[in-house]
């Protein structure tokens, strides 16, 4: 019964803890440790690294607390933080034009992507697809997504995802 909500609770725990760390920028007093895992600009790609580092945890900690089949959760959770992404970003491009508020913009694309992750991985994982044949690529997927998180942090380079609607510009301007 416990494993049936727990995606459910861990979308949740996502949520929140993407929250927390979207504002820890702020919260730290702008400390140059919350560059690498706070939003420190309202762009697309800085609303999406807090839920990414958020989801890479809690992948962690389910696989500690289920014990699930290693290879097809692997599998299944890095297609879902890749679903993540995509939907993260393509809601934040979109919603850009129908909302000034910011925090309506990083709340509503946050939902929509730790959602379709949340969905996406467990369909996969308890479905006879059989995603296990993809771990390595989604390893060097996920690793690369990591030195990307970090390395565009501070120097983004200047696309769509990466510029500021609010303040104008790249990078930090908070």
């Amino acid at each position: 019964m416990k494993r049936r909500y727990f995606p459910i609770i861990i979308a949740f725990f996502i949520f929140g803890f993407g929250c927390l760390l979207c504002a820890s920028y702020l919260l730290s007093q702008r400390a140059a440790w919350s560059y690498i895992i706070s939003s420190i600009n309202n762009s697309a790609w800085e609303l999406y690294k807090p839920f990414g580092y958020s989801y890479i945890f809690f992948i962690i900690i389910e696989l500690s607390c289920l014990r699930p089949s290693l290879t097809k959760f692997i599998s299944s959770k890095l297609i879902g933080m890749l679903a993540l992404c995509f939907v993260m970003l393509s809601a934040a491009m979109v919603l850009r034009f129908f909302t000034v508020n910011i925090s309506v913009l990083c709340i509503v694309s946050a939902a929509l992507g730790v959602a379709a992750a949340q969905y996406i991985s467990y369909g996969l994982y308890f479905s006879k697809i059989r995603t296990e044949y993809f771990t390595v690529p989604l390893i060097v997927s996920l690793c690369s997504m990591i030195f990307l998180l970090l390395l565009l942090s501070f120097y983004p380079p200047h696309f769509g995802i990466f510029y500021d609607f609010i303040h104008g510009g790249f990078g930090k301007n908070i």
